[in-house]
């Protein structure tokens, strides 16, 4: 999946908001622009899989004509699968799902705030949201993939993880939680035929590109939660 993602300085996409529909329109633009460059860029490569955007909560209510629009362009140009990322507590609320060949959704639903949920604690929590991930896969008749999963090698790594990533410097080093976080997701969701697997955030190609806390950020390498994907990523459903 080639999977374009705006950051705002200080901020996040998903509270991106404009008052005048002249700035709305001027932001559309500069972003269809961009979109269809990296789609061009996707069809070049055969690239298996697109996203067209990442958690613009409220842009994605807001312009539900635009993102629609959006997708029919860039399907003249790219053939692949389309996708979409929506935030864990948005994804119900996107109006164009019926366009894409997959429901995406970046898959941070706290769970628990312990310091070191077990798994069987874990466990039971995924258990009504996958329910009722269930029930919107079987309504919107798509598969839903993890656009986005992972979790950070601290306490409490199960929670509120956009909460710990601001006091992440003075946070204990946990790597049985992100292990146990890891093992619960995917016993979850392993046997679920809805379910069309993820994509883990994050992994840093030769150890470069982390922000300076590489032993609590959301990759497992050359962490124990490494061996537990490897043990995953070797089971067949």
């Amino acid at each position: 999946m080639l999977k374009p993602q705006v950051y705002i300085g200080g901020g996040w996409v998903g509270d991106m908001d404009f008052e005048s529909e002249s700035d709305w329109k001027k932001w559309e633009e500069n972003y269809a622009s961009y979109i269809k460059e990296f789609a061009r860029i996707a069809a070049k490569h055969n690239v298996e899989m697109f996203c067209i955007g990442t958690e613009y909560n409220v842009a994605v209510k807001k312009r539900s004509s635009f993102w629609k629009q959006l997708i029919k362009d860039v399907r003249q140009t790219y053939k692949g699968q389309l996708i979409y990322s929506a935030n864990w507590d948005n994804y119900q609320d996107v109006p164009f799902w019926d366009q894409l060949d997959y429901i995406g959704i970046s898959s941070y639903f706290p769970l628990s705030d312990a310091q070191n949920p077990t798994i069987n604690l874990l466990y039971k929590e995924w258990k009504p949201i996958k329910k009722s991930l269930k029930s919107f896969s079987r309504k919107h008749n798509k598969k839903i993939v993890f656009t986005e999963y992972g979790y950070l090698s601290v306490d409490g790594c199960a929670g509120k993880t956009w909460e710990l990533e601001k006091n992440i410097h003075s946070l204990t080093i946990n790597h049985q939680a992100q292990c146990n976080a890891y093992d619960a997701l995917w016993s979850s969701f392993i046997e679920e035929d809805f379910w069309g697997g993820g994509f883990l955030w994050k992994w840093f190609p030769d150890n470069m590109g982390h922000e300076g806390y590489f032993e609590k950020d959301y990759t497992p390498q050359e962490k124990p939660a490494e061996k537990v994907l490897k043990k995953w990523f070797n089971t067949s459903k």
